[in-house]
C-alpha cells in the first residue's frame, strides 16, 4: 500500500518546490500591483498561476522545433534505458484519448492457450516480435517471436489489455464479449 502513496507524494513534494521557488517572483508581483487584481492579491495563488503557465509554455516549446527534436533525442537515448518505455507511453496516451505516435496492435499468442500480447516490430522475415504483458503489472513480462500466421489479430486496444490484466481477468467478460462479436475468438 505504501508504494500507491509514493508516486503521490512525490508529486506533492515536487510542486511544493516549484511553488517555493517561484514565490519570491509572485511576492515581487504581488507587491508591485498590490490589491488591484484577485490575482495579485495572493502571492501562493499567483506561485500557481505562474507554474501552470511555465507548465504549458514548456509544453508548446516541446511541440515545436528545437523543442521536439530535444524531446525526440531525451526519448530515443534516455528514456528508452527504462524498460517498457514506449509501451508505457502509448498506453497512457491511448488511455488519455490522445493519438499515439505508434500504436501497437493488440493480438493472441498461442501460448499454453490464447495470451492477449502487442505486436511491437516485424523481422525482415515476416516474423512479428510480440511483447506479451504479465498481470497486475502490464509493463514486465516477455518478448517472443512468432510466425505471423500463428498469432490473431483482434480489435481490443492497448487500454482494454491493461484492464484486464489489472484484474487479473476478474470482469473481463464485457471487454472478450465485445471481441468475440467482432471476430470469432479462437479456442484451444
Amino acid at each position: 500500500m505504501e508504494y500507491f502513496l509514493f508516486p503521490i507524494i512525490l508529486v506533492i513534494i515536487f510542486l511544493e518546490k516549484a511553488i517555493s521557488l517561484l514565490s519570491p517572483l509572485a511576492t515581487s508581483i504581488t507587491e508591485h500591483f498590490g490589491d488591484k487584481y484577485f490575482i495579485t492579491n495572493s502571492p501562493y495563488l499567483l506561485s500557481i498561476i505562474i507554474l501552470v503557465f511555465i507548465c504549458l509554455l514548456a509544453g508548446y516549446i516541446a511541440s515545436k522545433g528545437v523543442g521536439l527534436k530535444m524531446v525526440n533525442w531525451i526519448e530515443n537515448n534516455i528514456l528508452t534505458l527504462f524498460p517498457g518505455y514506449h509501451l508505457m507511453k502509448n498506453t497512457l496516451q491511448d488511455t488519455a484519448g490522445l493519438s499515439a505516435e505508434t500504436n501497437f496492435p493488440v493480438v493472441l499468442a498461442p501460448i499454453d492457450g490464447w495470451m492477449l500480447g502487442f505486436e511491437v516490430d516485424k523481422l525482415d522475415n515476416g516474423d512479428l516480435v510480440i511483447f506479451v504483458p504479465g498481470a497486475p503489472n502490464i509493463w514486465e513480462g516477455n518478448v517472443i517471436i512468432f510466425e505471423e500466421k500463428r498469432i490473431k489479430r483482434t480489435n481490443l486496444h492497448q487500454k482494454d489489455v491493461q484492464k484486464i490484466m489489472r484484474q487479473l481477468g476478474v470482469n473481463s467478460q464485457t471487454i472478450l464479449n465485445q471481441l468475440e462479436k467482432n471476430q470469432k475468438l479462437p479456442r484451444n
